[in-house]
């Protein structure tokens, strides 16, 4: 078996790889850097909000919501990523690694700089399907053409995160993670209140931290990975490449696609949400955002085990090591419950405390505050959701995937008819329903993860 590298993940004995040492951590880099990307969305609303127009701020955030749905769009490019690199991992397949990072680094520029080259569509379709003031259009339409220099480094980063998981070597993602996010803020704080710039300067701080974190991670890869691109250049750029093979890119696009699909159902499914509480009245839709809010925080903090997974499947999938696949999958899985109970029990008894850094208003705390049973709640309803996600990517599994969040999503829609006559407490509960339904419906369909990870039997003719 070919050498694994700096992490060396392929040579260590699988009980070393599954031990409760182990699994933590991989997990705590990936848990402490999800704590500053919630801190570059707040500090861009909090620069606007210095200044005397509160158009910028709603600039800002339908700007903020164009970029949230290309990155969350194509967050395949990371998932797919880390799932191949990780199998490939397992077998010891160092050239296969190279060749995935290759391939989804092609791709990360080619649908990047597709986007900067149509800028003027981009402005077409926000300005069609987002309604604002004129002032508000004008301002987001600059935000967005400015920011769109980012997404070609910021889909390569994605890309690199995917290799950087699928290698386990999460202080490196930390590192990564943290760089960018905290070069955004300095960024932000340097543009517009060093330079007295407005939204031009919240933009510009995104496209110049995304190009220098590429730059950085570029540098850390090269010297970390050394043994793995010695001689890269002459095979990425040979007469040949191994890189080039049509059917991978399209086994790529295949999973791509998968994901997309359960990515869309997801936005729809909170959308719809969203949507059935602003029909009841403004505070109802405003203590549902705020618990939503909350919800997404959770979801950062439990992030770091389905990482984990990720990364610890994949690499059994490659191995075809059936007990090692069992254990990563009932450690994380427990390591990841007992979080979800504690955050649980943290959540109820720092009500007051919680909502109050949320919200100043009375009357909207005081409703929020009546539904925040439902915010304890989540975490132990929804962990399961996440493992399991991490799981398939892990083992590439993206038309079960699919199939599962179709079923959740038919049946969410089910449970909203069923209990939406019921106000905000009922649409908790058709959301809490769907969580549920995310992880059972993926649990249900383990066998065909497990029959990957089951040895081939030996020809004996």
């Amino acid at each position: 078996m070919t050498d694994i590298s700096a992490g060396k993940a392929g040579n260590r004995p699988w009980q070393q790889q599954t031990s409760w040492r182990h699994l933590w951590s991989i997990t705590w880099p990936i848990i402490i850097a999800n704590v500053t990307i919630p801190l570059v969305g707040a500090a861009d609303t909090a620069m606007m909000g210095r200044l005397d127009d509160a158009s910028f701020v709603g600039g800002v955030a339908l700007g903020s919501l164009v970029f949230n749905f290309i990155y969350f769009g194509l967050g395949f490019l990371r998932m797919c990523t880390t799932g191949l690199v990780a199998q490939a991992q397992g077998r010891g397949d160092l050239r296969e690694i190279e060749n995935h990072l290759v391939r989804g680094l092609i791709l990360a520029f080619c649908l990047g700089f597709f986007f900067v080259i149509t800028t003027p569509l981009v402005h077409l379709v926000t300005g069609a399907l987002l309604t604002a003031s004129d002032t508000v259009e004008t301002l987001m339409q600059e935000y967005v053409g400015i920011r769109l220099l980012a997404v070609p480094a910021a889909l390569a980063n994605m890309v690199l995160l995917g290799c950087i998981f699928g290698r386990q070597q999460m202080r490196l993602a930390m590192v990564q993670i943290i760089f960018i996010n905290l070069a955004n803020l300095a960024l932000n704080l340097f543009f517009v209140l060093g330079l007295g710039m407005t939204i031009d300067g919240v933009a510009l701080a995104s496209v110049v931290a995304q190009w220098t974190g590429l730059a950085v991670t570029l540098g850390l890869v090269g010297w970390h990975w050394r043994d793995l691109l010695a001689g890269a250049g002459r095979r990425i750029f040979t007469r040949r490449p191994a890189w080039f093979d049509p059917a991978a890119f399209l086994r790529f696009f295949q999973i791509g696609g998968d994901i997309t699909i359960r990515t869309v159902l997801i936005l729809l499914s909170e959308a719809v949400l969203l949507n059935l509480a602003a029909g009841i009245d403004d505070l109802s839709l405003a203590a549902m955002q705020l618990i939503l809010v909350m919800f997404g925080l959770i979801a950062f903090a439990l992030d770091g085990f389905a990482h984990a997974a990720e990364a610890l499947v994949g690499e059994a999938v490659g191995r075809r090591h059936l007990p090692m696949l069992d254990r990563v999958v009932r450690r994380t899985n427990i390591l990841a419950g007992c979080t979800a109970l504690v955050i649980s029990a943290l959540i109820w008894t720092g009500a007051p405390w919680i909502v109050g850094l949320l919200t100043s208003q009375q009357d909207l705390a005081a409703m929020t505050l009546a539904h925040w049973h439902w915010a304890a709640l989540l975490p132990p309803i929804s962990f399961l959701a996440f493992q399991m996600d991490g799981v398939f990517i892990g083992a590439t599994q993206s038309r079960e995937m699919r199939n599962a969040m179709l079923v959740s999503a038919v049946l969410f829609a089910v449970a909203v008819l069923l209990l939406g006559g019921f106000g905000l407490n009922g649409l908790f509960a058709a959301f809490t329903i769907y969580l549920g339904l995310r992880g059972i419906t993926l649990q249900m369909r383990m066998g065909r993860v497990r029959d990957l990870a089951t040895p081939e039997p030996m020809d004996v003719s």
